[in-house]
């Protein structure tokens, strides 16, 4: 399905009148975006539709990581089947010019 048919399926869900369905979805959206703005006035520990944690994240990771490198420290699980492989020599300057970049520990190193 398309972004747009997407989109639209869920405008159609806002439709409560049927015989004025136009005012049904502004009267949803408006409410929608209102309560999305009054949001940024709540506190952060509140759940909201902005503050809401996607489907894939896992607090618990940091608890569960045994990796002393703070780039390899994220929070999330990964999806889909785990596939190992071998990296090519591109890959792993990549990943080491990465971690140099990225990683709090290397920092003083670098200065």
């Amino acid at each position: 399905m398309y972004s747009f048919e997407r989109y639209l399926d869920k405008l159609k869900k806002y439709v409560k009148n049927k015989a004025r369905p136009e005012g049904s979805i502004c009267e949803a959206y408006l409410s929608q975006e209102i309560t999305h703005f009054c949001s940024y006035y709540f506190e952060p520990h509140i759940r909201s539709t902005r503050t809401k944690i996607g489907h894939n994240m896992n607090f618990d990771v940091e608890e569960q990581s045994h990796a002393k490198l703070s780039v390899l420290r994220r929070q999330g699980k990964s999806s889909g089947k785990c596939v190992e492989r071998f990296l090519n020599d591109l890959e792993i300057n990549t990943a080491n010019l990465y971690v140099l970049l990225n990683c709090e520990e290397v920092e003083p190193i670098l200065e």
